[in-house]
């Protein structure tokens, strides 16, 4: 299949599921007036919605329309989309569970020399598209245009719907990054989409550890994200996405269990959990991304508990003997919310200090920034 068949075939499965959307962004609007606003760079300041749902829902409306359409104005020139979606979409590859690569993340890639330096690790409480519009407008000014370094991603994603459900309005991580990008038209190529048949083919089949899922990856190259959420155009910048979807606890964990129980599958599942992180990790390390935004993966609806995400991401990434410790310059942590970040802050720092028998000190240039700063 060419480019353009890969394109139209993912553009159309995302239209297939009931279109949202006309030709004419004028479809979209709550009130009469906005159809001549529809191809402008902003949404007009004086619209209004029911809901925050409601308006997410016309954000995500607004990028579809903009992916079919395959350009956007921003200020005084048009942004083509067609070239980077065609790309994207035949680039978009799945790692399946049984990747010899993957299955082995644990074996090191040769001995960093006294020279190399552990990554920057930082905690901050903003978005997960905060963080990487905070690294591309770092990188803009370090770097010639073309040659900044690429921005990695992980999507914490459903395992059964492209997306999740960005196009309802939905708030989650993966629905925040699907509604304003190109993202969902990578994850609706022929081949993405044999992931959600994976998952559900055995939640029909109700088989036995089915809410685990797999540990199997979409990796969608150069997503363009060109929206906000007030549904104003942005200038786009790219970013690598690994799509991976968290163990589902909320339906493992039985509420009626006693302690033993319930220990016994909270021990199972960070099992499975840390073996899904590090091969999350080798992932980006494989696709020689060295920047790279993370998070609280899999604590939300999923119910995964944020210590143990904290700790797992330590022990891969800045405890003394991280598998990880050296695969990257910079790890930011994006973690919405006081409560979450106040939580994962504690918990990570903790985990990140060396143990008092270790006697290694940070090789240059490494460094843990917990911050608390908020980006709007």
């Amino acid at each position: 299949m060419d480019k353009s068949s890969l394109i139209g075939a993912a553009v159309g499965g995302l239209f297939a599921a009931g279109a949202l959307v006309t030709a004419s962004l004028s479809s979209l609007s709550p009130g009469p007036k906005e159809s001549k606003h529809a191809y402008t760079d902003r949404t007009p300041a004086r619209q209004s919605y029911s809901s925050r749902r409601e308006q997410l829902k016309h954000v995500a409306d607004r990028a579809l329309e903009t992916i079919k359409r395959g350009r956007y104005p921003y200020h005084d020139k048009t942004i083509d989309l067609d070239d980077a979606l065609k790309e994207m979409c035949h680039q978009t590859s799945v790692y399946w569970e049984d990747n010899l690569e993957l299955q082995n993340w644990k074996e090191r890639q040769g001995q960093p020399s006294s020279e190399v330096a552990s990554a920057t690790v930082s905690v901050l409480n903003i978005s997960t598209l905060d963080a990487a519009r905070l690294l591309h407008n770092s990188f803009r000014f370090a770097f010639a245009p073309g040659v900044a370094p690429v921005i990695g991603v992980l999507n914490f994603a459903s395992a059964t719907k492209p997306g999740g459900g960005f196009k309802n309005g939905a708030e989650a991580q993966e629905e925040s990054i699907a509604r304003v990008s190109t993202l969902s038209c990578s994850l609706n190529v022929k081949e993405a989409r044999k992931f959600y048949e994976l998952h559900n083919k055995e939640k029909r089949r109700e088989v036995e550890g089915a809410s685990f899922y797999t540990h199997t990856m979409i990796y969608s190259p150069s997503v363009v994200v060109f929206l906000n959420d007030e549904a104003s155009y942005v200038d786009a910048y790219k970013i690598d996405v690994v799509s991976c979807a968290a163990v589902n606890a909320k339906e493992i964990v039985n509420p009626k269990a006693n302690s033993a129980q319930t220990a016994g599958m909270r021990a199972e599942i960070d099992k499975v959990m840390f073996e899904r992180m590090g091969r999350i990790l080798r992932l980006l390390e494989i696709r020689g991304i060295r920047n790279i935004i993370l998070g609280t993966f899999g604590t939300g609806v999923f119910k995964n508990e944020i210590a143990t995400i904290a700790r797992h991401w330590a022990n891969l990434l800045t405890a003394e003997d991280a598998r990880f410790k050296y695969s990257f310059d910079r790890v930011i942590f994006a973690v919405l919310g006081s409560d979450n970040f106040g939580e994962f802050h504690n918990a990570f720092e903790g985990y990140s200090r060396p143990s008092r028998k270790g006697k290694e000190s940070p090789k240059k240039g490494g460094m843990l920034r917990i911050g608390s700063t908020s980006r709007k």
